[in-house]
């Protein structure tokens, strides 16, 4: 049955590249769906069921045809807007564009400089002995309040990095902009996965990774040949760097004797499938939860998410494993119930027919921060509920302000 995704996703990309005849973002992003389906079959070749935080097999064809069903509903707006060519920025938004990318960086560099320190004992500990402080920290819920970095916070957490990293790729493209920015951009894009190394976290490099492929994958069409061979070479350079730290990270965590080490890596690429199947048939008596998904408001009632807590709570309830590996999907239905996993999806394909109606030929400038958080949520949502955190909601209210200000201020 796992060959279904895997066969889906391959057509559904064909199907996406027949009908552009060209590579785009909509193919990128179910390329990675064909990857996570493919190293699903081989974590059950290897039988790495049970280990490495997957679930034993529950894979039915029901949960299977609505795995697949549920990334294709995500996928339409991506597919969409594809196909929409990218309106540039008005010449009289020029100064508020670059006053964004100025407050952006900085932050990003705050943020960094205040962290200096974490990150040097992060690089000269243990790997394993860093991840387990982190996650007694997390666990006991030390915080170091500042309010001076409030702002800060906000501008380095999702979606802005990936904001940071599109507005990269259309500095180089169509603006003659220094060196030097550029170069803030891509610091402010990577803050996550630098501040990542104090708790020997991966996530943050793969996010940063699936960012910039589906990024790359919709300016590839404006690239020129010499810019394209440039950043292939750049970047190529630097995720082989990046996957020799992010495989010493995995190993090092989950190093068990007498298993194949390159087992961690395929449970950590292709649990995705198994543990969604999983949720879905044993999750129906968790309890009624709503702090993932509205952080914010957990925060405003004295109630702040914790996420270890939170999946705590759920374990009590249940006999399979929870973690951060199970998709958006499976996470709203262990919160919300089958209720809140249908009306999410309504919701999402309402806004698919809106953002059909009103987005005709052209993505306007001002769009692209709903289409950054549509990203985001894809490249997230492919492991766990991408908006966690009151800071993420913050950041999201903040990227429609933003959007607001390139719509209706006459000048600035």
């Amino acid at each position: 049955m796992l060959l279904i995704p895997l066969l889906y996703f391959i057509g559904l990309g064909i199907y996406f590249y027949k009908k552009q005849q060209c590579w785009n973002i909509d193919i990128a992003a179910v390329s990675l769906l064909v990857l996570i389906s493919f190293f699903a079959i081989l974590i059950d070749i290897n039988d790495i069921y049970g280990m490495y935080g997957i679930n034993e097999n529950y894979i039915t064809l029901p949960t299977i045809l609505l795995y697949c069903i549920q990334w294709t509903i995500i996928l339409l707006p991506i597919h969409y807007i594809a196909q929409l060519q990218l309106e540039q920025h008005l010449e009289i938004k020029k100064n508020l564009l670059y006053g964004i990318v100025s407050i952006i960086t900085i932050s990003s560099i705050v943020v960094i400089t205040t962290s200096l320190q974490d990150i040097q004992e992060a690089i000269v500990m243990d790997v394993v002995d860093r991840y387990h402080e982190h996650l007694n920290n997390v666990s006991e819920g030390s915080t170091n309040s500042n309010y001076f970095m409030f702002l800060p916070q906000i501008l380095v957490t999702t979606p802005f990095p990936t904001l940071a990293l599109f507005l990269w790729f259309y500095l180089k493209v169509f603006t003659n902009c220094s060196f030097v920015i550029r170069v803030c951009l891509l610091i402010s894009s990577i803050v996550q996965a630098i501040i990542s190394i104090i708790g020997a976290g991966r996530a943050a490099m793969i996010f940063w990774g699936f960012d910039f492929f589906m990024l790359y994958s919709y300016f590839y069409k404006y690239l020129s040949h010499k810019m394209k061979r440039n950043i292939n070479i750049t970047f190529g350079i630097i995720g082989i760097l990046c996957s020799i730290l992010f495989i010493s990270i995995t190993i090092s965590r989950f190093d068990i004797s007498g298993r194949n080490p390159l087992d961690s890596l395929y449970g950590y690429a292709g649990q995705h499938i198994n543990n969604f199947c999983a949720i879905i048939n044993k999750g129906g008596n968790s309890p009624f939860l709503i702090g993932r998904e509205f952080p914010l408001i957990a925060k405003i009632t004295g109630n702040p998410f914790n996420l270890l807590e939170h999946y705590e709570v759920i374990a009590s309830k249940l006999d399979i494993m929870v973690n951060v590996f199970d998709t958006f999907g499976a996470e709203l239905y262990l919160d919300l119930g089958w209720f809140g996993y249908i009306a999410f999806l309504l919701l999402w394909l309402m806004g698919y027919i809106i953002l059909k109606i009103k987005w005709t030929e052209t993505l306007a400038f001002r769009n692209i921060f709903i289409f950054i958080i549509i990203i985001t949520f894809f490249t997230r949502g492919i492991f766990s509920w991408p908006f966690t955190g009151h800071y993420t909601t913050l950041a999201i209210m903040l990227m429609f302000m933003i959007r607001y200000l390139f719509k209706y201020i006459i000048k600035l």
